[in-house]
Parts: structure tokens; C-alpha cells; sequence
């Protein structure tokens, strides 16, 4: 049974290697093919400029080109009254296009927009999805009516004051989505624990984390919406052990160096190491996602072995954000850019194919 266990594990690797590839494979020739057509484009407006100047300027384009050079005299044929008013009216007619010119003015942020109530039907869905995802796991949570705040807010929220057997504590208390709640639950339960575990001895009583917030992304005025609006995200800067030690993720967060990022696609990890998007396979409070991730997390055990001599919270961390990207649909850390120095950001935003991990 062993053995037939071991063949389909690797069968699971083999198949998601091969899946890692063609869709490399596939970005690459889009990338290569979006060039091309870039490059055609840039020649083809080359050459429209280039025959246009060969061809004879039309007479009525000589009169157009002629008028800014007899503009200087137009103030001594200003001074007589005749052509007074004709020439006020030539000066305010490019008045109406000046707004034109001018920065259109940055849209409403959410908070403001107007967006339809949340109907009966979106509200009883919602509820019966929680109902579903979080029926059978042990979580804490006191459900809130429906929020919405301009374009921000949820149907059925609820908030998040602990999760898992050994209640482990957000502080604050997050407020979200079921689905965020059951992938929490899953990354906590059956990856964060087992690593802290392995790596201080000591499992994890508190999260530290911040969730809704009804901003665009980055606060940006003309950004698209965050998921932290839509309760759909949440931030997490630290953990706290049980014997008290608090792990930081602006702290104690660093970067692999190059030697470990080329011997990573040697070892099949690639994918989780590399700063652009990766490609897994989102299913939240289903058991094949589970049993996948207990099979992933099983063929890191002999990487972890083989680097003692690596700083134990700065690997959990790595640990901590490797096993995010098998669950959730968007996981940003600090080798993101300069917003996420100090913390995770994970969300469950919907996407047909690929979760962005970075």
C-alpha cells in the first residue's frame, strides 16, 4: 500500500510539473506573440508617416500651415474696431476644448459609490455556503448582518475570533468571508501548526492580522477595488507562540539568495520560490485539496532536512507563504514589492486558472 502510495505521489508531481511547464511554455509564446504584433504595429505607423510626408500637401492644408506665421500681424489688424468682435469669438472658440485637456477628475472611492442593496436571494446564498463551509470545522465566529458600504461589503459576513482545535486567536478579530475563513482554516490547522511545531516546539495562539478595510487597492484613487473591501482579504504581519516568542514578518523575513534560487528548479520547487505567477490548483474546504497539500508538504520534509543551518524563523515564514500559494488565489509577501515588506496578503479572489504567488 506504501509503495502504491508513493507511485501516485509522484505521478501528482509529475503532473503538476508538466502543467508548470506548459503554462510557461504558453506565457512565454503570448509574450512572444504579443512582440510581434507590437513590433508590426510601431512599422506600420513608421511607414504611414513616412508616405504621408512624401505625398503633396493639398492646398487646403497650405492654408491651415500658413495661418501661425501670419499670426504676428494680427495684432495690428486687431486694432481696427470692424475686426474686433470676429477676432474675441476665433479667441474663445478653443475654450470648449480646454477642459478636454485638462486631468479628468479621479472617481469616487467606494465607500461613496452607489451600488444596489444586497438582495434576499445573494443574502440566503451566502448563508448557506457558510452552512456548507464552515459545518464541519471548529472555528469561532459570530455572524453579522449584511454589510454594504458603497461598492464594499458582503452579504453574509462574520467574524473571525478564533479557528482550529486549539482556538487560535485573531487579534484583531477579522472580519470576512466564509470561503477566507475555510481556507484560514486549512492553512492554519493542517500547515502553520505542523511547521511552528518542527521549527520552535511550540504551536501558534495568535495571528496578528487586519482585514476589511473599503479602499481601492493600494488606496489608489483610480485603482481597481481591493478584496479587503469586499471582505475577501486578509493581512497577516506576525504569529505568537505558546512560549511566547513573536514571530515578525518584518523582521525576520529574508530573502533566498541566488544559490537556492537556481538549485530550486533542480529540486522541483521552482514554482514556489519564484517571484512570478504560479500556477496551483484553488479548492477550498474540499478533502483532495487537503490530501494534495499533505502530499506537497510531505515532499519538503527532505528540503528542510537538508538546511539546519538556515535561520528557523525566517524559513517558517518561507514555509508559511509556500503553503498559502496551495490554497488560496492570491498570496502577496515582501518579495512582492515595497507594500508588503511587513506582512501576507491573502485573498480568495475567483480566477479560471492561475493564483497569483509572490
Amino acid at each position: 500500500m506504501s509503495a502504491r502510495h508513493e507511485v501516485l505521489m509522484r505521478a501528482r508531481a509529475l503532473q503538476t510539473l508538466a502543467i508548470a511547464r506548459a503554462v510557461r511554455f504558453l506565457i512565454r509564446t503570448s509574450t512572444n506573440l504579443s512582440r510581434a504584433v507590437f513590433i508590426g504595429l510601431v512599422v506600420l505607423v513608421v511607414l504611414h508617416a513616412y508616405l504621408i510626408k512624401r505625398e503633396p500637401a493639398p492646398p487646403s492644408i497650405e492654408i491651415v500651415r500658413t495661418h501661425p506665421f501670419a499670426s504676428p500681424e494680427t495684432p495690428a489688424q486687431q486694432s481696427h474696431p470692424p475686426s474686433g468682435p470676429e477676432n474675441t469669438k476665433t479667441e474663445q472658440a478653443p475654450s470648449p476644448s480646454q477642459p478636454a485637456d485638462q486631468k479628468t477628475p479621479a472617481p469616487l472611492p467606494p465607500a461613496l459609490q452607489k451600488a444596489p442593496a444586497w438582495t434576499e436571494s445573494e443574502i440566503a446564498d451566502a448563508k448557506a455556503e457558510c452552512a456548507r463551509l464552515l459545518d464541519k470545522m471548529t472555528v469561532v465566529t459570530e455572524p453579522l448582518p449584511p454589510a454594504r458600504e458603497g461598492t464594499c461589503g458582503a452579504p453574509a459576513p462574520r467574524e473571525l475570533q478564533s479557528i482550529g482545535e486549539s482556538k487560535v486567536k485573531f487579534q484583531p478579530p477579522a472580519t470576512l468571508r466564509c470561503p477566507m475563513i475555510a481556507a484560514l482554516n486549512t492553512w492554519v490547522s493542517d500547515k502553520l501548526q505542523p511547521a511552528a511545531k518542527r521549527s520552535f516546539g511550540s504551536p501558534i495562539v495568535r495571528i496578528l492580522a487586519g482585514s476589511y478595510s473599503c479602499r481601492n487597492r493600494y488606496g489608489l484613487a483610480r485603482a481597481p477595488i481591493s478584496e479587503h473591501a469586499l471582505m475577501n482579504a486578509i493581512d497577516i504581519s506576525g504569529f505568537v507562540l505558546e512560549n511566547g516568542k513573536i514571530v515578525r514578518v518584518s523582521r525576520s523575513w529574508t530573502a533566498h539568495n541566488d544559490e537556492e534560487s537556481r538549485d530550486a528548479p533542480k529540486a522541483g520547487v521552482a514554482h514556489m520560490r519564484a517571484k512570478t505567477v504560479t500556477v496551483v490548483a484553488v479548492r477550498v474546504g474540499a478533502p483532495n485539496s487537503v490530501a494534495h497539500g499533505a502530499d506537497d508538504s510531505s515532499k519538503t520534509k527532505p528540503d528542510d532536512a537538508k538546511k539546519p543551518e538556515k535561520d528557523a524563523t525566517s524559513e517558517f515564514l518561507h514555509v508559511a507563504h509556500d503553503e498559502a500559494c496551495k490554497i488560496f488565489g492570491t498570496v502577496l509577501g515582501p518579495d512582492a514589492n515595497a507594500a508588503h515588506h511587513d506582512h501576507f496578503h491573502l485573498d480568495m479572489k475567483e480566477r479560471k486558472y492561475r493564483s497569483i504567488c509572490q
